[in-house]
């Protein structure tokens, strides 16, 4: 009898964890859809706002790894006032939790008249009083299917 219960338990807590990694999914994706809108307005406020004052990032813009804040902020505030596109989206995101870390990965389309581009990205959040935090991001163009 105490196996039962004991294994009714373990069900219970996985489907609790479950349930979280949903609601952190739910609000990894809030994120990077307010991050996309205003780069869709030429802004990237929402973005940095996300961002960990110890975020590292990759992109093809940058011709490095960009360390900080500090060094984030002067790379996006160059696109500052110029949509970078007409609309977006979000395919296939996937998020994988692990205690007060996630990792959001999904494939990006952005269509600007009647170009289309193509992303892999992945960002590594972090929890923290603040809330989900970007502590690195990755993206790199995606071969053409």
């Amino acid at each position: 009898m105490l196996a039962i219960w004991a294994a009714a338990a373990a069900f219970g807590c996985a489907l609790a964890a479950a349930d979280s990694d949903v609601e952190i999914a739910r609000q990894l994706l809030a994120l990077a859809r307010q991050a996309m809108d205003g780069w869709m307005k030429g802004n990237p406020t929402s973005d940095l706002a996300r961002s960990d004052s110890t975020v590292t990032y990759f992109h093809a813009a940058a011709d490095k790894r960009l360390e900080g804040l500090p060094a984030v902020t002067e790379l996006f505030e160059k696109y500052r006032g110029a949509p970078l596109f007409d609309s977006y989206e979000i395919i296939e995101p996937k998020v994988q939790v692990s205690g007060d870390v996630a990792v959001l990965t999904f494939y990006f389309e952005c269509r600007n008249g009647t170009e289309t581009s193509r992303y892999y990205a992945s960002e590594v959040y972090q929890h923290k009083k603040e809330g989900w935090r970007v502590i690195h991001a990755h993206w790199s163009k995606a071969r053409t299917q």
